[in-house]
């Protein structure tokens, strides 16, 4: 449009451009996205529509364990862009006072990091919503391999869902493998109950608590339920507390053996985790 007024050259130069860029733009036909290769287009698609819940990482990360395919994580977002696709965006948390009232430790202090599975662990509980009730999750995770050790579904938010859950870890693993191990918690009534904190030490797991009201500082688990919440609970739009467990069961098991994380090698947590525990224990 403004060739009769000014040079190819400065008007490449304006838009920050090569010349010879311009040229190779025009005679590929004028493609309205750099480099767009329909090839990625397609597989991209493909990887989306076999799983909404997937975002920029496991798309990328899918596409490379399925066809050998190695992009970067900055390619799969701007093809997403360009098909208008997105992944699931997580719902945000609200900061709480912090106010500490226990005599526990945190041993931690948010350093969630270790070299070896059963070294530490992460504990919670959460409210699952259902259109004829509540009910509440309690679920342990590895801070190493990202794995859910166990987990239980109650109607009461009472101790002996916590014990039970705990009880299910404990004989999952054992003494041998998890030596050393610290279970981390919020200050909740059920974590400084004198039975949980007896089992502990029966058990010989040391035990760790962090601030009151941070759920910074027991993120690991926090993450997982906000990954089931987003990639489960929430897209089911009519769920009831008769198919709740069976839902909670499929996810649990999709998570820990086909959800392919970044931070532990593109594997599924239970891979990892057989990994790091047949080098140690064989």
């Amino acid at each position: 449009m403004l060739r009769d007024r000014y040079s190819v050259q400065l008007l490449c130069n304006t838009l920050g451009c090569s010349r010879s860029g311009y040229y190779d733009w025009i005679s590929s036909g004028r493609p309205e996205h750099k480099a767009f290769d329909q090839t990625h287009n397609n597989l991209i698609m493909e990887m989306y529509r076999k799983d909404d819940r997937w975002g920029i990482r496991s798309i990328r990360m899918q596409i490379k364990t399925a066809y050998g395919l190695c992009l970067t994580n900055a390619t799969v977002y701007r093809y997403m862009r360009i098909n208008g696709i997105q992944s699931i965006v997580r719902r945000k948390t609200h900061a709480y006072p912090k106010v500490d009232h226990h005599d526990i430790s945190n041993l931690l202090h948010r350093d969630f990091t270790t070299d070896f599975s059963n070294r530490k662990w992460s504990i919670d509980i959460t409210y699952l919503f259902c259109k004829d009730g509540l009910s509440y999750l309690c679920a342990i995770k590895d801070m190493h391999d990202k794995s859910i050790v166990s987990w239980g579904l109650s109607r009461f938010i009472d101790h002996k869902l916590v014990m039970d859950t705990l009880d299910q870890a404990i004989e999952s693993v054992p003494y041998e493998q998890r030596q050393e191990l610290i279970l981390h918690s919020d200050q909740g009534w059920h974590f400084t109950h004198p039975i949980y904190r007896q089992r502990l030490r029966d058990s010989h797991i040391i035990q760790s608590i962090s601030a009151r009201g941070s759920s910074v500082d027991n993120c690991p688990i926090e993450s997982f339920f906000s990954a089931l919440k987003t990639e489960c609970i929430y897209l089911h739009k009519n769920l009831y507390l008769k198919n709740l467990e069976a839902i909670v069961k499929e996810y649990m098991f999709y998570y820990n053996n086909q959800r392919l994380q970044e931070k532990i090698k593109e594997l599924a947590p239970i891979q990892f985790r057989k990994q790091v525990l047949s080098a140690l224990f064989i």
